[in-house]
């Protein structure tokens, strides 16, 4: 079923964060969002997302099961890459799985430290281990690859590419190259 956002909009007083904005996307595309800070491609994913209500406008045929990757890496920091993976997922993924999937990220050899003691390339790719892992039908990420050098940014978007397969991945990126790698279709706001 097609994601249809019909003339959303979302206003915060008299600050519209989110102008009107009308979108299809169709199951299992791969979707890029480019634009300007402040144009409001992270107010468009938080309404998708349920963290917001619209102001105005809709969105019809959202999956029941969404991952997403946040601007922030939201982690606890005392708690290993691992915990910080498995305690979000619970029963749904196994301390093997998530460590599989850690180590295709490049981070085999930190899987146990707090993640307060990581890079903020290696955190941010904690938090899309976590995202990856859950079982979804809509994949959600803002600015997943911030904060990657070259080499590893390349890596972690060839194990979204092959993650996400069949499913529809939203990404918003100011990176048009990134936009380019990763396929699909790209939007401008």
């Amino acid at each position: 079923m097609a994601i249809i956002l019909e003339n959303l909009t979302k206003s915060y007083g008299e600050t519209l964060a989110l102008p009107p904005f009308s979108l299809r996307v169709e199951e299992g595309e791969k979707l890029c969002l480019l634009g300007p800070s402040g144009c409001g491609k992270t107010t468009l994913l938080r309404l998708l997302l349920g963290l917001e209500a619209p102001t105005g406008g809709r969105v019809l045929g959202l999956p029941d099961r969404i991952s997403a990757v946040f601007q922030e890496d939201r982690l606890c920091p005392a708690f290993s890459a691992l915990t910080n993976v498995t305690l979000a997922l619970g029963r749904q993924v196994t301390k093997e799985q998530a460590a599989r999937m850690l180590r295709e990220l490049g981070l085999g050899e930190d899987l146990n430290k707090p993640v307060r003691e990581l890079s903020g390339g290696m955190q941010r790719r904690v938090a899309i281990a976590r995202s990856l892992l859950c079982p979804a039908e809509l994949y959600v990420m803002d600015e997943p690859f911030k904060g990657l050098d070259e080499d590893t940014r390349r890596q972690v978007m060839d194990a979204v590419l092959a993650r996400t397969e069949g499913k529809t991945l939203l990404v918003v990126t100011h990176d048009p190259e990134e936009a380019a790698y990763l396929g699909g279709r790209i939007v401008r706001m």
